[in-house]
């Protein structure tokens, strides 16, 4: 048993009060090795504990503790696997790891045996949520840009980034994704420019609207929370709503109307030369715009079923390549800018083939070999370089 393992065993029996003298020897050994194990165990021990009247001034000193406990052991379970861990400042809980489980003594009276689960499955609970906690407080806070000159922050490839903006606003960024900003940024106006991926959890501010730049769009808000995606190699543009409100332009096209986004709504922008409709025929109109949107622009609507770590649109925020119905040169696009790799095709006869599935803590390695249990096709990697060839 590994020593993580045996604290929570020992941290389980002692908040249950089943600990013989050598056990709560062992765990109080085990917790000054670990500083901030031992805070997690005050804590589990003062919420068991406590008296109503210490259980009030631990309240008044910290108002926010009962709330974020029990956010923490409401979760269910399929929320606390380390796949669907959000993934803050290129770090991340193991994914894949499977919370510890401990056999339960063979003679425990019931009334024990239920407060033992309760013990057990709190400490769980809390030593993983410090652990999201932990990973979402590595937050870089960006400085002011200086001396006229735009500030860029990088993701590299294969990494996912947190960053705090001066205004509030948090953004996460994508794998092999840029963000730049100038010296006036959260003074006169809030703009950021932004090739490749992120996450927008935008600070409300009437007077000065936050506005993103992209290759061929600029995204308007002013509190709200949204993605987008706009890599150059890539044929569309992407915008997805998850709440508040938006509106979306087309750069140098001030006579194009502007489409309001509603939430759970994606806005597709195709960077290829519109077909325009036939002479005779009348485009499709959307009602929350006073024209027709142009024919390189779509609007739709995303699953409100899935929980977010399953929507491709953000999954990559839970450690999670998801796709669905992607080309073979789609998705090995994507899998470039996760794994750091580079990829080519030896034979185009497999741009024909399309896939739909999801990797967390797979290797460039296993995700090939999962792909070849549908598909046909061998590869050969030689370090950061793939070549796929046709069976």
């Amino acid at each position: 048993m590994t020593q993580d393992n045996r604290i929570w065993v020992l941290l389980s029996r002692q908040l249950s009060g089943e600990a013989s003298p050598e056990e709560s020897e062992e765990l109080q050994v085990l917790l000054e090795r670990s500083p901030g194990r031992q805070y997690l165990f005050d804590i589990l021990h003062s919420y068991f504990t406590d008296s109503p009247a210490t259980a009030s001034v631990r309240s008044a000193d910290d108002p926010g503790f009962e709330e974020r406990f029990q956010k923490i052991i409401d979760q269910p379970a399929q929320a606390l696997q380390p796949a669907e861990t959000p993934l803050w400042a290129d770090a991340a809980l193991p994914a894949g790891t499977p919370l510890p489980v401990s056999p339960m003594p063979r003679r425990m009276p019931i009334g024990f045996r239920k407060k033992w689960i309760v013990a057990a499955a709190a400490a769980a609970c809390l030593l993983l949520g410090w652990g999201i906690y932990h990973l979402a407080s590595t937050t870089t806070a960006i400085p002011p840009a200086r001396n006229g000159h735009p500030e860029e922050v990088l993701a590299r490839a294969g990494t996912r980034t947190k960053l705090l903006l001066p205004d509030g606003t948090q953004v996460w960024l994508n794998s092999n994704s840029k963000l730049t900003y100038t010296e006036d940024f959260n003074t006169s106006s809030r703009e950021v420019g932004l090739e490749g991926e992120a996450y927008f959890d935008v600070v409300k501010d009437k007077q000065r609207p936050f506005i993103v730049h992209v290759s061929d769009l600029d995204v308007k808000v002013l509190g709200t929370a949204f993605t987008v995606k706009s890599y150059p190699q890539d044929e569309t543009v992407e915008a997805t709503l998850l709440k508040g409100a938006i509106e979306v332009s087309r750069k140098g096209h001030p006579n194009t109307p502007r489409i309001l986004l509603k939430p759970d709504e994606k806005l597709v922008f195709s960077k290829r030369p519109p077909i325009m409709p036939a002479a005779g025929s009348t485009p499709l109109a959307d009602s929350r715009t006073a024209q027709p949107p142009p024919p390189d622009i779509s609007v739709n609507t995303i699953s409100v079923n899935l929980p977010d770590s399953d929507k491709v649109e953000t999954a990559w925020l839970y450690n999670r390549l998801v796709f669905n119905g992607d080309t073979f040169k789609e998705l090995a696009e994507k899998m470039e800018r996760w794994y750091n790799v580079k990829i080519s095709f030896k034979d185009e006869a497999l741009y024909k083939y399309r896939f739909g599935g999801a990797f967390a803590n797979e290797t460039v390695e296993e995700a090939l070999n999962a792909l070849q249990l549908t598909t046909k096709f061998s590869y050969k990697i030689s370090g950061n370089e793939i070549e796929l060839y046709a069976k």
